[in-house]
């Protein structure tokens, strides 16, 4: 494991046996929550101008490098290997691990279609999973009603889950498991914003050529343009070229 540190936020270096074997001692052993992400361009360029949002991201349990923009300024700082680690990864190395031990497990986002195909191929292919899995697809913006958000809270907070998976886009899902997350008292807590749609089959994902090149994200703006031109293109790379030229960060 390495610690590394980039604007001032800890980010964690696994491989993922070494990730999987922490995921055990914390289900196994520990009684406290822990706030997991996978930690990307834009999540750091949001803690730069997003002081909340900041201070969630320091204190995390475990920020996982994802994503090419991350992977590259700590290589260029550090002049290490540093291993992807992402959402599509966690997402079914942990419903297995629920599934072999009967953890109990709380997806919360998405829309009710594709969250209804995550269920279904979660319950055909985890059968241990069928009475130990709670699927919540809120209206959107739902934390800003203060009733139906309790009513939420007090539902998975009945459940009682161990883990608890977060698909609400960054960072309305990190800030919202933050709020919450004592309050149902999850040992596992992460958003991993698309990757229902891409588990239901909903959308595909980069082919293998296209991750291995660290150009996932070429491939989602091509697909969804609309959505992410403005994120990829007038957002997050200009932030990237900033902190390559000033080494800044």
């Amino acid at each position: 494991m390495q610690k590394l540190k980039i604007y001032d936020i800890n980010i964690h270096s696994f491989s993922i046996k070494e990730l999987e074997d922490i995921f055990t001692k914390i289900l196994i052993s520990s009684d406290q929550t822990h706030l997991i992400t996978t930690f990307n361009l834009d999540f750091l360029r949001n803690a730069t101008i997003n002081k909340y949002f900041f201070k969630i991201c320091k204190n995390a349990f475990l920020n996982l490098p994802d994503g090419i923009g991350i992977i590259h300024l700590l290589k260029t700082k550090y002049h290490i290997k540093i291993e992807r680690i992402t959402g599509n990864d966690i997402f079914p190395l942990l419903l297995k691990m629920a599934n072999d031990n009967k953890y109990r497990v709380v997806l919360v986002g998405s829309t009710k279609t594709v969250l209804d195909k995550v269920e279904l191929k979660i319950r055909n292919r985890y059968k241990n999973l069928n009475n130990n899995l709670l699927c919540i697809s809120p209206i959107f913006h739902f934390e800003y009603d203060e009733k139906l958000n309790m009513e939420i809270v007090n539902e998975i907070k009945f459940f009682k889950p161990d883990i608890v998976f977060v698909a609400l886009g960054s960072p309305r899902q990190e800030i919202w498991l933050y709020q919450n997350m004592n309050i149902f008292h999850s040992k596992i807590n992460i958003g991993i914003g698309a990757v229902f749609d891409f588990f239901s089959g909903e959308k595909r994902r980069s082919p293998i050529v296209f991750q291995k090149l660290g150009l996932e994200w070429l491939w989602r703006l091509s697909k969804e343009p609309t959505r992410l031109f403005k994120r990829y293109i007038i957002y997050d790379l200009p932030f990237f070229l900033k902190s390559i030229l000033y080494k800044n960060y």
